[in-house]
């Protein structure tokens, strides 16, 4: 089972200039604290990054950076919205949002990676 599905993330939508990813914070993504672990917010954050990056080349993560803004509690739709802010020949730089829905102004976290990319091997697809 992929960390996607184990997660219970939704591709809600997912094009080189937008891509969309959705999950709800259960009761196993708490920390300590009671409200989402960090890993949690990471894992959607990069989940949205790897589709992006790797609808038109085949891509490898290369650095990240996540700052937290809010704290998510159980229950809360997470939506991570992925955006390419520059994209060249070899290297890639995205930003992606995470977002509480239903309050699409309110800001959980802000990721940024950068990926190494290469022509996609003749014969296969990306993963959305």
């Amino acid at each position: 089972m992929s960390l996607q599905a184990t997660l219970g993330m939704t591709v809600l939508e997912a094009t080189p200039s937008l891509t969309r990813v959705e999950m709800t914070v259960t009761d196993a993504g708490l920390n300590m604290h009671g409200t989402a672990h960090g890993g949690v917010i990471f894992s959607l954050a990069d989940e949205a990054f790897a589709v992006i990056s790797n609808l038109e080349a085949q891509a490898v993560a290369v650095d990240t950076h996540l700052s937290f803004f809010r704290a998510a509690q159980v229950g809360d739709r997470l939506v991570a919205v992925a955006t390419p802010e520059r994209v060249g020949r070899t290297l890639a730089t995205y930003r992606v949002e995470v977002r509480r829905l239903g309050a699409e102004t309110e800001k959980v976290a802000l990721f940024t990676g950068t990926v190494s990319r290469r022509d996609r091997p003749a014969g296969t697809s990306p993963r959305p």
